[in-house]
C-alpha cells in the first residue's frame, strides 16, 4: 500500500537523521542537505557511501517504491540538472573544513635554542657588571682628577697668600730702613755742624784774640771748655752716626731680603698658577670626555636592562648615593663607639682625679691637662664644643651670603663678586659675618677652632685633605649649611651649588672660624 510505502521511506529518514545526530553538527548538515537534495529531485535515496560515518557507516536503504513513484531512479532532465547542482553545492560545502589547515603545532624551544638564550642571558648580565664597574671606574677617574685640580688651585692659592704676605714684609722692611738713613742723614749734617763748631773753636788767632782781651785769660779759659764741650758733642754725634748707619746698613740688607722673598714668591705664585691652569685645563677637557663615556655607557646599560636611558641614570646615580650613604653611616657608627669609648675614659679619669684631691684642686689640673693635651695635637685636637669660635649668629649670617651666590660661576683664584673659587667663596663669607681670613683652604683651617664631626653646625668649614692626619695636603673647602648638606663652589664648569656635605666623600678636618 501506497501509506505504507511512504511510513517506510519516512521511518528511514528518520533513522538517518537519528544516526547523523550522533555526529558533529557541521557532518549532520551536510547529511540532511544531501537527503533533502535527493528527495527534491525524485531520486532513489541511497545514502550509503554519501553521507559520512564515524566508526560505522550508516547506511539507508532505498525506499521501497516502484520506479513510477516519487523516488524514481530515472529523474528526468529537469531533474539532473537540479541534482547536478545540487551536488555541486553540498560537495562544496561539504568539502571547505575538509581542506582546512589543521591547526600549527605548539612552539617548544629546542634543548639548544635554550641553552643559547641562557648564554646570551649570562652574557647579558655580564655586560651589566662590566658596564657597572666601568661606570665606577669612570666616577673614580673624576675624584681624582678633581683632587689634583683642586690641589693645584690651592697651591697657587697659597702661593699668592705667601707672595701676599711677603710684600707686606718686605714693604715694612724698605719703610723701616728708610727710616734708619733718613736718621743717617740727620746725624751726618749734624756731625758736620759740630765739625765746623769745633774748627772754629781752634785755632791761634782765637787764643791771641782772647788773651789781649781785658778778661784774657777768664776768657780764654771759658773759650776753652767751650771748644772740649763742641768736641766732645762732636764725638757723641760722630758715634750716634756710626751707629745709625750700621742700623741702616743692616735694616737695608734686610730690605733686600724681603724684596727677593717677595720674587721668589711670585715666580712660585706664577708656576703655580701655570701648573694650576694646565690642570684644570686637563680637567675640563678629561670630564668632557669622561662624561661622554659615561652617557654611551648608561645608554648601553638601559639596553641590557631593557629601561629608558633617563631611568638608568637615575638608578646609576641612586646605587652611587645609596653606597656613599651606607659607607657614611658605617663611619658615623663607628665614630660614636669611639666617642662613647672615650667619654667613658674621661669619665673614669674624673672619677680617678676626684678620689685623688678631695678639695677639687688636683683634679681642676688634670682637666688642664687633658684638655691641653687635647687641643695641642698636631692636626687632631678636639675642643669642647662652644669653646672659641664665630658664635651661631655669625656662622647663620656666613650661610646667608654664601646662599646669596648660588648660580655663580667658579673661576680660579677668584673671591667675587660673581665669580669664586672654594676658598674665595668662605672667605667673603665669613668676612660678611665679621671675621677676617686668609684667601687659601689651609690657612681658614689654621686660623679656625677645630672641631668634631658631631660639633657641626651652619656655618662650620669643611675640608678635604689627601692625607687625613696632615693638614698641610688640604685642597678644598666648603661651608656646612644644616641637615647634612654644604656649599660651596666646587670646580671649573660647575656653578657654586649645594651638595650632601659627603658628596665628595667624608671631610676630613672641621673647624670654626674665630
Amino acid at each position: 500500500m501506497p501509506v505504507t510505502r511512504a511510513s517506510a521511506g519516512f521511518l528511514r529518514l528518520f533513522t538517518t537523521v537519528t544516526g547523523l545526530a550522533n555526529l558533529d553538527g557541521a557532518k549532520a548538515f551536510r547529511g540532511l542537505l544531501l537527503i533533502g537534495t535527493f528527495r527534491a529531485a525524485g531520486v532513489g535515496c541511497s545514502l550509503a557511501g554519501v553521507v559520512p560515518a564515524r566508526e560505522e557507516a550508516i547506511a539507508v536503504e532505498p525506499p521501497d517504491v516502484d520506479s513510477s513513484g516519487p523516488c524514481s531512479s530515472r529523474p528526468g532532465r529537469g531533474a539532473r540538472e537540479t541534482l547536478a547542482l545540487l551536488i555541486g553545492v553540498a560537495v562544496v560545502t561539504t568539502a571547505g573544513p575538509a581542506a582546512a589547515e589543521p591547526p600549527d603545532p605548539p612552539s617548544i624551544p629546542s634543548r639548544h635554542q635554550v641553552e643559547v638564550a641562557r648564554g646570551r642571558a649570562a652574557d647579558a648580565a655580564a655586560d651589566v657588571g662590566q658596564v657597572q664597574a666601568r661606570l665606577a671606574e669612570a666616577d673614580a677617574r673624576l675624584r681624582a682628577l678633581d683632587v689634583a685640580a683642586q690641589t693645584a688651585v690651592e697651591a697657587y692659592d697659597t702661593a699668592v697668600y705667601g707672595r701676599t704676605k711677603a710684600g707686606r714684609a718686605a714693604r715694612a722692611a724698605a719703610a723701616r730702613a728708610d727710616r734708619a738713613r733718613r736718621q743717617v742723614e740727620e746725624r751726618r749734617r749734624e756731625v758736620a755742624r759740630l765739625a765746623v763748631a769745633d774748627y772754629s773753636q781752634d785755632g791761634r788767632l782765637t787764643e791771641i784774640v782772647a788773651y789781649l782781651d781785658a778778661e784774657g785769660p777768664r776768657t780764654m779759659l771759658d773759650r776753652a771748655s767751650t771748644a772740649s764741650m763742641v768736641s766732645t758733642s762732636a764725638n757723641n754725634a760722630y758715634q750716634r752716626l756710626r751707629a745709625g748707619q750700621a742700623v741702616s746698613h743692616v735694616l737695608a740688607q734686610e730690605a733686600a731680603a724681603s724684596a727677593g722673598v717677595v720674587r721668589r714668591r711670585a715666580a712660585e705664585a706664577d708656576r703655580a698658577r701655570q701648573q694650576a691652569v694646565a690642570a684644570l685645563s686637563t680637567q675640563t677637557r678629561a670630564v668632557d670626555s669622561i662624561e661622554a663615556e659615561k652617557a654611551a655607557l648608561v645608554a648601553r646599560l638601559a639596553d641590557l636592562q631593557n629601561i629608558s636611558t633617563d631611568l638608568a641614570a637615575k638608578r646609576q646615580a641612586g646605587l652611587a648615593e645609596q653606597a656613599r650613604r651606607g659607607a657614611e653611616a658605617a663611619r658615623r657608627r663607628a665614630e660614636q663607639a669611639e666617642r662613647a669609648r672615650r667619654n667613658a675614659d674621661r669619665g673614669q679619669d674624673r672619677a680617678n682625679n676626684n678620689g685623688n684631691d678631695d678639695n677639687g684642686h688636683k683634679d681642676h689640673k688634670g682637666h688642664e691637662s687633658k684638655n691641653d693635651n687635647d687641643g695641642g695635637r698636631k692636626h687632631g685636637g678636639r675642643p669642647s664644643p662652644g669653646r672659641g669660635g664665630g658664635s651661631s649668629r655669625q656662622g647663620e649670617l656666613a650661610v646667608a651670603y654664601a646662599l646669596g651666590q648660588l648660580g655663580e660661576p667658579y673661576v680660579f683664584g677668584a673671591d667675587g663678586p660673581g665669580s669664586w673659587d672654594c676658598s674665595g667663596l668662605t672667605m667673603r663669607a665669613w668676612e660678611n659675618a665679621g671675621i677676617s681670613m686668609p684667601h687659601f683652604a689651609r690657612g681658614q683651617y689654621w686660623q679656625s677652632q677645630r672641631i668634631g664631626l658631631g660639633e657641626v653646625r651652619p656655618g662650620d668649614l669643611l675640608f678635604w685633605a689627601s692625607n687625613p692626619r696632615d693638614s698641610n695636603t688640604i685642597y678644598h673647602v666648603a661651608m656646612y649649611i644644616g641637615n647634612g648638606k654644604m656649599v660651596q663652589a666646587p670646580r671649573p664648569g660647575r656653578d657654586v651649588e649645594v651638595r650632601s656635605m659627603f658628596y665628595m666623600g667624608r671631610p676630613t678636618h672641621f673647624a670654626r672660624p674665630r
